[in-house]
C-alpha cells in the first residue's frame, strides 16, 4: 500500500510553530546555569535551538557552548597554578559571563514578539485636471444685464448732460 497517503505513514499533519517555554520550564532552566555556577551554561541557550530551530537561537547556542568550553579549558590550564592569573582571570570573567548573560540570554530570546503588520497605506486619489468646456452659443444673464445697465448710464449722461 506504499504510495497510497503522502507521508511514509500517512498523510503529513503540518505542526505549529512552537512558542515560548512555560514559567516553570523558564524557572529551570535559568536555574541550571546559576546553580552550576556557569558550567552548564550552555543548557538554556541549546534547549531553546532546539525547540524553535531558528539560525539565530542556534547561532547563541553555538556561542554559549564556546564559553562554556572555555572556561573548562581556563580551568585545566590554570587549575591550582598561583601564576596562571591571566587564564585564572579569563575563566572567572567567562564564568561570571555564563551565570548572568546565559538566564538573560534565554529570557530575552524566548519573548515571542509578534509585531502587527500594518494595512497598506491607502494614498488620497490624485486631483483631477479641470475640464476644459467650450463657451455655449447662448448668451449668460449676466450680458443682459450689462447691457440694461449700459442703457440705463447712457440714458443718465444724456439726461445730466444738459
Amino acid at each position: 500500500m506504499a504510495g497510497q497517503f503522502p507521508g511514509q505513514f500517512g498523510p503529513v499533519v503540518p505542526t505549529a510553530a512552537k512558542g515560548p517555554f512555560g514559567v516553570g520550564a523558564k524557572v529551570l532552566l535559568c536555574l541550571v546555569a546559576v546553580l552550576t555556577a556557569g558550567l552548564l551554561g550552555f543548557v538554556p541557550a541549546v534547549a531553546l535551538a532546539a525547540r524553535r530551530k531558528r539560525r539565530v537561537d542556534v547561532v547563541g547556542a553555538v556561542v554559549f557552548t564556546a564559553l562554556s568550553l572555555l572556561m573548562l579549558v581556563c580551568a585545566v590550564i590554570g587549575g591550582a597554578d598561583k601564576h596562571a592569573a591571566v587564564v585564572n582571570g579569563l575563566g572567572e570573567g567567562t564564568m561570571a559571563l555564563l551565570v548572568f548573560a546565559a538566564p538573560t540570554h534565554f529570557l530575552l530570546m524566548d519573548r515571542q514578539v509578534r509585531v502587527p503588520v500594518a494595512p497598506p497605506v491607502a494614498w488620497p486619489p490624485a486631483p483631477q485636471p479641470p475640464v476644459y468646456q467650450p463657451p455655449s452659443a447662448q448668451a449668460p444673464a449676466p450680458v443682459d444685464e450689462l447691457r440694461q445697465l449700459g442703457e440705463l448710464l447712457r440714458r443718465q449722461a444724456e439726461d445730466g448732460g444738459r
